[in-house]
């Protein structure tokens, strides 16, 4: 397998630079505790929809099929044959689990913040 170009890196490292630093300006205007209760509320009202649609998207898009496997995930090639994940899959799991505690991001990646 060939390795990805440097410019192909760079842009998905940019990508990913926009999303973390968005999420992380959305985060420090809700809990910075200098930002009054209006900016606070209009805020969450504006980015909050947003937020519930990417994980929406998310679980749409990894939707099991009538074998209860994920159609989401790329399948793999294992024993001679393609295998996808059963559902829930990985990024389901992962969405689930960081819905219902928030904080165990960090724990997995405390650089995340």
């Amino acid at each position: 397998m060939t390795p990805i170009s440097d410019a192909l890196a760079r842009a998905q490292d940019l990508l990913k630079q926009d999303m973390t630093g968005y999420l992380s300006e959305v985060e420090y205007l809700i809990a910075d505790s200098d930002h009054g209760d209006e900016v606070v509320a209009e805020v969450a009202r504006s980015e909050v929809p947003r937020l519930v649609a990417a994980i929406r998207g998310a679980i749409i898009n990894h939707k099991r099929d009538l074998y209860g496997m994920c159609l989401g995930c790329a399948p793999t090639w294992e024993q001679g044959r393609w295998v996808r994940e059963p559902w829930p899959c990985p990024v389901v799991n992962e969405l689930q689990q960081y819905v219902r505690d928030p904080d165990s991001i960090y724990d997995r990646a405390p650089h995340a913040r």
